[in-house]
């Protein structure tokens, strides 16, 4: 109500000013301790501070993935409790597969009240069911803009269900974007939440070819980006293809399908793409190719997020598998190596790089690559408050010219450029191979420079100073 009414109803009433950090801290604070019984929680937010008296419930809301923790009666029992904790005695839960469906759920069981001494157990909607139940809440339920709500009373429209029965491309042409969200929350679709939804419709591409074609090669061309545009929709849904299933509509009406099986479900395109080429290349059509269909036949849950494929956090296995397999194909099975931590005090000896086919057979010395350093194995580094980075060694040390000043190291020149020194740590003085009395002494040095960088120098009996290498 307006605060003039209000103060009408109470003389004394006391007036405090919203506080949107204020609210953020309590929003964090609840969703810290949800984290306790879920590690996938986020806020609904804040909608305000317009419309405030409309939107004040969207602030006590909080969406938790159930997925893979078990007994999901338990999970909401335990939230409950974690709520009354808090000091939220009327806290509501409800269990579905979409974010809306659990919202609704929250007005069929309170689970924190109690009626008679006994619980009300948290209303749980079976899986495939969110839009059948949500079809009898009123449209208010989905909280629109107030042009539209009255838009839809004008039309009937009071009920999630007749929402819902209208056609997709009927609510975007008339209502525009945020009627065809509300469309799809009213069938139980909702992208909201910590985790991805999923609808029932496995993605699939269909690319008209614009004429005949007779031979792969369009084909493949083609195919390419399809799988690209497959792959995207994969990752939107969190799946990862098993099956798909390439169909060509050809010249005489008729369609040819072949299903493909990839070695590991994945939705990377160039993964999918080398068993899909093989397929067109020995299939054997009766007609030339007018279009072409590619469908994931069957799909599951993805063993992880698709990305960089280099990254280790990203990598897809199929992907690289396939990507390093081309690279030993035309580059000789030597061609990838794989970095070999070793335990030694010399930098240049903390590591290697090995060949796969070395490493199986065990192989000398002499056939490893040039020293890697995986790990800061210089004490001196340490020191120097080196956060962990790989240290980059160059092929071999390049002299360098150092200038000294009154507090030592002031700057070195590398490849005709001067970089000046504003910290620095050591020296460290290593013999490289002392046991055996080979090798002189060095001194060496972690260096900083005002770019940021950090570079290893070293300075060797006679007085020449080398740089080694960088860390990054």
């Amino acid at each position: 109500m307006a605060l003039a009414e209000a103060k009408a109803l109470a003389a004394d009433l006391l007036v405090l000013p919203w506080d949107e950090e204020r609210i953020a801290r309590a929003a964090l604070e609840v969703a810290t301790a949800l984290l306790a019984a879920s590690p996938r929680v986020s806020w609904e937010g804040m909608s305000l501070p317009t419309a405030v008296s409309a939107r004040l419930h969207t602030l006590g809301i909080w969406w938790v993935d159930a997925a893979g923790l078990g007994s999901e009666a338990k999970l909401a029992d335990r939230l409950l409790i974690i709520a009354s904790s808090l000091g939220f005695g009327s806290a509501r839960t409800g269990v579905a597969s979409s974010a809306i469906a659990a919202y609704a759920a929250t007005f069929g069981g309170t689970g924190a009240r109690r009626r008679g001494g006994a619980a009300v157990r948290p209303r749980i909607v079976p899986p495939g069911d969110d839009a059948a139940y949500l079809a009898p809440f009123p449209v208010a339920l989905l909280d629109l803009d107030d042009d539209l709500a009255e838009i839809l009373r004008g039309l009937g429209l009071t009920t999630l269900g007749q929402l819902a029965a209208l056609e997709a491309d009927e609510v975007d042409a008339r209502f525009g974007p945020e009627g065809l969200a509300a469309h799809r929350r009213a069938r139980g679709v909702d992208t909201r939440g910590p985790s991805t939804p999923r609808d029932d419709a496995l993605p699939a591409v269909e690319v008209d070819l614009g004429g005949s074609v007779a031979t792969a090669e369009p084909l493949l061309f083609v195919l390419r980006g399809a799988l690209a545009t497959l792959g995207e929709a994969l990752r939107a849904k969190g799946l990862a293809a098993r099956e798909l299933t390439i169909a060509l509509r050809l010249d005489d009406g008729s369609t040819a399908e072949r299903a493909v099986r990839p070695a590991r479900a994945t939705s990377h395109a160039d993964a999918l793409f080398d068993h899909c080429r093989t397929a067109l290349e020995t299939w054997q059509l009766p007609e030339p190719a007018t279009g072409l269909v590619l469908r994931a036949a069957i799909t599951v849950p993805a063993a992880g997020e698709q990305g960089d494929l280099l990254a280790p956090r990203w990598a897809d296995p199929a992907a690289l598998t396939a990507a390093f397999d081309r690279i030993r194909g035309s580059e000789g099975s030597d061609a990838v190596a794989i970095p070999e931590a070793r335990d030694a005090h010399l930098p240049e000896d903390g590591g290697a790089w090995a060949s796969a086919e070395t490493q199986r057979h065990g192989g000398t010395e002499a056939q490893r690559h040039r020293a890697w350093g995986p790990r800061l194995s210089v004490p001196l580094c340490a020191r120097a408050s080196v956060p962990t980075a790989a240290l980059r060694l160059l092929g071999a040390p390049v002299p360098v010219h150092v200038r000294l000043g009154r507090e030592g190291l002031a700057a070195f020149r590398h490849a005709d450029c001067w970089h000046d020194v504003t910290g620095w740590s050591g020296p460290e003085r290593l013999a490289p191979r002392w046991w055996l009395g080979v090798g002189a002494v060095r001194d060496y040095y972690a260096t900083r420079t005002a770019d940021g960088a950090l570079w290893l120098l070293y300075r060797a009996t006679g007085g020449q100073w080398f740089l080694e290498g960088w860390w990054d």
